[in-house]
């Protein structure tokens, strides 16, 4: 038998440029396309959100096993544990707190930003996941991850392992944007994180392209 292992390692540094920003928040009650509101909300405080490339990460549920979307009627119900999370450069961190203490007007719905937690480096982890990457309405999946295959490669990222999933939408005062779901695997370190920091497509500020790592593929859920 032969077998010969890859012995070379991948030395590799995460950068600090660009990082994860989370706030503890209080809401008694959000839609669950949300994504917009928030989005025009934040820009109210945070104006350079708009020129700077960053993202804003829609609001998830945390329970005891971990972050999810717990639904009912189209509402979410945000526990104690909820937390707003914006990706920033990281010269924009100071000013990025100052919406601690503030209300972030979504309309009917509101959202109090209680404190700022942390700041985290993005991951260098091999599996990604973006809950949802603008398309055409009328997409199929095989030219949608052809669509992104093109536009990764246009990245320098070689995709090994692509999938895509559930198909979503979120209404604007300028119509409704439609998406779907994408999962990668086998990225290098540098890929990884350089996915992370630019994204892939249009509306970062509506949650769109933001890619979180995942401990597996298995882990992701639709």
């Amino acid at each position: 038998m032969f077998w010969q292992e890859d012995t070379n390692v991948e030395h590799f540094t995460l950068p600090e440029s660009i990082q994860e920003v989370s706030f503890r928040i209080q809401s008694k009650i959000l839609p669950m396309d949300h994504g917009f509101l928030l989005a025009q909300a934040m820009l109210e405080y945070l104006p350079w959100l708009s020129e700077s490339n960053a993202g804003i990460h829609t609001i998830g549920i945390a329970d005891g096993n971990g972050w999810e979307q717990s639904k009912e009627g189209g509402f979410y119900y945000p526990s104690k544990r909820s937390k707003l999370t914006i990706r920033i450069q990281h010269k924009y961190l100071d000013s990025a707190k100052t919406i601690v203490d503030q209300t972030l007007d979504l309309g009917e719905y509101k959202i109090k930003v209680v404190k700022f937690i942390n700041t985290k480096l993005l991951s260098e982890m091999p599996v990604l996941f973006a809950k949802q990457v603008v398309c055409d309405q009328s997409i199929s999946e095989e030219a949608f991850l052809q669509q992104c295959f093109e536009e990764l490669s246009d990245l320098g990222i070689k995709v090994k392992k692509m999938m895509a999933g559930l198909e979503r939408t979120i209404q604007t005062n300028d119509g409704t944007i439609h998406t779907r779901s994408l999962m990668l695997a086998d990225l290098k370190k540098d890929e990884s994180v350089l996915l992370q920091e630019k994204g892939l497509g249009d509306h970062r500020l509506l949650g769109c392209g933001l890619f979180i790592a995942q401990k597996g593929i298995e882990t992701i859920e639709s």
